[in-house]
């Protein structure tokens, strides 16, 4: 059967719509003149269409689901997500933690090959020395001033 308000289809024996909820033609709305028996019947047959409206929602959302996940998870394009498609993932993990490493490095190198590192460094080291034998104070701390004051003598140099 046919709903005549949305068009879709229901069960021939269902009184109300499970897509729109309204009541089939023909079909009279329960009153307070029904038994309780025709009462417990249109709930049953309410419930009814309402639980095949969620397991029909459901599945069509559990379709959905799997289709976007192995449309995402497909790397190598044979319709479904197994080892290769790890193997794909994994190789692309590799290539691109590599090329981060590589520009690490690069960026490492040029900026240990500045001045203001270089100044910075070498203050570190003459703080750190120096700061060895003051009690409370110790090599980390006249590390961090002299670093310091490497930094504020590289820029403050003409």
């Amino acid at each position: 059967m046919i709903c005549s308000k949305c068009g879709e289809d229901i069960q021939d024996e269902a009184k109300y719509c499970s897509h729109c909820g309204v009541q089939i033609e023909g079909e009279k709305l329960p009153s307070e003149e029904m038994t309780d028996e025709s009462k417990m019947s249109s709930l049953k047959s309410a419930y009814n269409s309402a639980s095949q409206a969620v397991s029909s929602t459901a599945k069509a959302a559990k379709n959905i689901g799997g289709k976007v996940a192995t449309h995402v998870g497909d790397l190598n394009g044979d319709g479904k997500v197994d080892v290769e498609d790890l193997k794909i993932a994994a190789d692309k993990t590799k290539q691109v933690a590599s090329a981060g490493i590589d520009e690490a490095a690069k960026l490492g190198k040029s900026t240990l090959q500045s001045d203001l590192v270089k100044e910075a460094a070498a203050g570190a080291a003459v703080g750190a020395v120096i700061a060895v034998p003051v009690p409370l104070v110790g090599p980390t701390t006249g590390a961090a001033v002299g670093a310091t004051l490497g930094a504020y003598k590289h820029f403050t140099k003409k």
